[in-house]
């Protein structure tokens, strides 16, 4: 309904905002140094989740994978073998983002320009395989991850901002 909108809306602003010496997004709150180049127009779609949301054309499709997945690869007992994980946070380590996935140093993908950074330490991901590394360590070997992602792209017919992304991950042995 129109009222639940506006409070949605309303809180989305809330939750994620830029002040003078600091950016906070939920309950998180970084100082801003030289590195911060995010804008509040971009953290306003920090809470969107249209992958989240029921009869969404992102969300159908991330259902329709979900289910080819568990449907495709079941484990001994007939469950399945991927986990999906779809409400991790788009605020990531420059380590988890670039240094994890062995970008170079000099990649052009680190600099300001390409990409939307929360403070020298802190960016918004620019693609979920920021998660992998986590996912890996913590003992996942078949999962899917499912969000948002941001880069310093110019919007024309074929570039937005902020667009969605579904990775699949199985680890194989030999």
């Amino acid at each position: 309904t129109k009222s639940r909108l506006i409070f949605n809306v309303a809180t989305r602003c809330l939750s994620s905002r830029i002040e003078d010496g600091s950016v906070q997004i939920k309950d998180k709150v970084f100082q801003r140094d030289h590195m911060t180049n995010v804008t509040p127009k971009i953290l306003s779609h920090l809470d969107r989740n249209l992958h989240l949301m029921k009869q969404h054309p992102l969300c159908l499709i991330k259902e329709n994978i979900t289910n080819y997945m568990y449907k495709r690869f079941k484990g001994h007992r007939g469950v399945p073998v991927f986990s999906v994980h779809d409400q991790l946070s788009p605020v990531v380590t420059l380590e988890q983002n670039f240094d994890n996935l062995l970008v170079p140093k000099d990649h052009v993908s680190r600099k300001k320009s390409d990409s939307y950074y929360v403070d020298t330490g802190h960016m918004l991901r620019a693609h979920t395989s920021a998660h992998q590394s986590d996912l890996i360590k913590m003992g996942l070997d078949n999962f899917l991850v499912v969000g948002d992602v941001y880069r310093r792209d110019e919007i024309d017919a074929t570039h937005y901002p902020v667009f969605h992304q579904v990775e699949g991950v199985r680890l194989i042995d030999q």
